[in-house]
């Protein structure tokens, strides 16, 4: 006979009934909302990485390979892999630093110009379905509590 499967949200020791409610509804938040964005960038035919890439070139077109890396948090090696992927794709082109050619800089294609804006087109409308209906008294004070939430965790880490 198999042992019943772990519940991750059962009781914690020191944990009150209500936190384990909010760590329960927080989860949930976050796996539901992972999954909307990967299914809306999924019917655009992109990658939620790829996504986050042409977002970040949007805004600072040309920086580092290197620089983009940590942008992305993702290693070196993961990022060359999905720069060499959208280079095929027509979105992205690495060329060296005019001054320090062991440098690469990444920029946007006038294609990936397009796809971001088309992407953020898609996040918006993903959002809007999920937070439109909730009435704005209840997102200000969602906002100001989840900010409480990240500042509270960013303490505990230092």
């Amino acid at each position: 006979m198999r042992p019943e499967p772990h519940d991750p949200f059962e009781p914690l020791e020191g944990v009150d009934p209500l936190s384990m409610g909010v760590l329960d509804a927080f989860m949930r938040a976050v796996a539901a909302h992972r999954q909307l964005m990967f299914t809306a960038f999924a019917q655009e035919g992109a990658h939620p990485g790829q996504a986050f890439c042409l977002k970040i070139l949007a805004g600072r077109d040309g920086i580092s390979q290197r620089e983009l890396a940590g942008a992305l948090h993702l290693s070196a090696p993961t990022v060359t892999a999905m720069l060499q992927r959208m280079e095929r794709a027509g979105t992205v082109e690495r060329r060296p630093d005019a001054a320090d050619g062991r440098v690469t800089r990444v920029h946007l294609t006038p294609l990936g110009r397009a796809s971001e804006l088309e992407l953020r087109r898609v996040v918006g409308g993903a959002v809007g379905s999920v937070l439109d209906g909730i009435p704005e008294s209840d997102r200000r004070e969602l906002e100001r509590l989840l900010c409480v939430v990240a500042d509270r965790a960013a303490s505990a880490l230092t």
